[in-house]
């Protein structure tokens, strides 16, 4: 055999075993990829599985589903539970139970762990979402504050109040109540005013629960005509968040060191309603007041909204649910809500319209007014803020803007 040929059968060989060792490497790299992938789903799926059961009646509540929804025609519904899902469904449920806990840190602890979650996992959620988080676990907007527990031993029963849902009327309610608590003004549970939300007698540990709640786009509404449509109230009070904007102690400058005017001053003309209230949808998330915060936020509502043994609702029925309650409660109570509320009267003619209490400076009369602030745009963006409030507690979307929702779909 010659050189030459030789050396062609040697490199024969070494090629041979090359070949068998390459082949084995291919499909163990195709097994490693495919086993990534499948973990890659797998992780997905946990992650996604998670998410959906993080609200203990969040099953029970998302019926129809999404798929069904986008052939309905209420846009109203469509909008809420496609916000819902995309927000206030990431809520971790509660490992301790934060029902009837006078300490509001356990929800405190329990909503910490939800943003530490969206932000460790790099969960995509809104922005208004993420700010909402931020601002009431900050402290600054006062949703976990003692302030909105009242209770009474005459007669026993705890209550959960929220501002825009008629808190003003219920102090006074809790003062008249609880007036035996202050008698001189000096008592310990007298507070500035004299008066106290809080009973010093000793509460019966079984005493029932009780809340009243409010359509989200009235409140909302009630609050922006109360805090910002006002231009003393505005200013003095500095509840038209964030203020930087609607509000600013210094006025923004432009490049040529040019004052800009205040965006609400701006609007406050006749006929501008519209434009003024959208602007303040637009931006108010940017940092949430307190009077703004979703109603489901406090006393834990989301949560605990089932084991109430009152549940209230300030709409078109509100004096006929004062008279219920007090029916329900007994004692002094009835008198009581008569003498702040003036509900007798509208039961006994049997009127369902409640606009507000008359001669009443605090109220903003809100249910005549929807039409002239209100656009079927500021209504979808409400609703998106607000849908825990509509998923979580049970609310109906008012037809006025259901309405509004079907003309903007009829004309485009």
């Amino acid at each position: 055999m010659s050189s030459s040929a030789g050396a062609k059968k040697a490199q024969s060989e070494e090629k041979t075993p090359s070949r068998r060792w390459r082949s084995p490497n291919k499909y163990l790299l195709i097994f490693l990829l495919l086993v990534l992938l499948l973990l890659t789903a797998l992780s997905l799926h946990q992650q996604t599985a998670l998410t959906r059961s993080l609200l203990p009646t969040l099953s029970e509540t998302f019926q129809p589903s999404l798929s069904e929804l986008s052939n309905s025609s209420d846009d109203a519904d469509l909008i809420i539970r496609r916000s819902f899902e995309q927000s206030y469904a990431h809520i971790l449920p509660c490992k301790k139970s934060s029902w009837k806990a006078m300490d509001s840190r356990i929800a405190i602890d329990c909503m910490q762990q939800t943003r530490d979650h969206i932000m460790t996992q790099n969960i995509t959620v809104p922005w208004w979402f993420q700010t909402l988080l931020r601002d009431i676990l900050a402290g600054g907007t006062g949703v976990y504050s003692p302030w909105h527990h009242f209770y009474t031993s005459k007669p026993p029963f705890h209550f959960c109040t929220m501002g825009k849902v008629a808190t003003t009327e219920w102090r006074k309610v809790f003062c008249k109540l609880n007036k035996e608590d202050c008698v001189d003004g000096n008592s310990p549970g007298c507070n500035k005013q004299k008066c106290a939300w809080k009973t010093t007698q000793k509460m019966p540990t079984n005493a029932p629960w009780a809340v009243f709640v409010r359509d989200p786009l009235e409140r909302l509404l009630s609050g922006f005509l109360d805090k910002c449509y006002n231009p003393r109230a505005r200013k003095n009070q500095g509840h038209c968040a964030p203020n930087v904007v609607f509000n600013p102690t210094e006025p923004l400058v432009d490049a040529k060191n040019k004052s800009y005017a205040n965006l609400l001053d701006s609007l406050d003309i006749e006929g501008q309603e519209k434009a003024m209230f959208g602007a303040y949808v637009d931006v108010f998330p940017l940092k949430w007041n307190v009077h703004f915060v979703p109603q489901a936020m406090f006393c834990d509502l989301h949560r605990n909204i089932d084991k109430y043994d009152f549940v209230g609702n300030m709409g078109k029925d509100f004096y006929f649910d004062l008279d219920r309650m007090g029916t329900k409660y007994g004692g002094q109570l009835p008198e009581v809500l008569n003498s702040t509320f003036g509900y007798m009267d509208h039961v006994m003619s049997g009127n369902h319209d409640n606009t507000g209490k008359k001669n009443n400076a605090h109220a903003t009369h809100t249910p005549t007014k929807v039409a002239r602030f209100y656009t079927a745009r500021t209504v979808r963006r409400a609703l998106e803020y607000l849908s825990v409030d509509y998923v979580m507690l049970g609310l109906d979307v008012p037809e006025w803007a259901k309405q509004m929702l079907r003309e903007e779909s009829s004309n485009m």
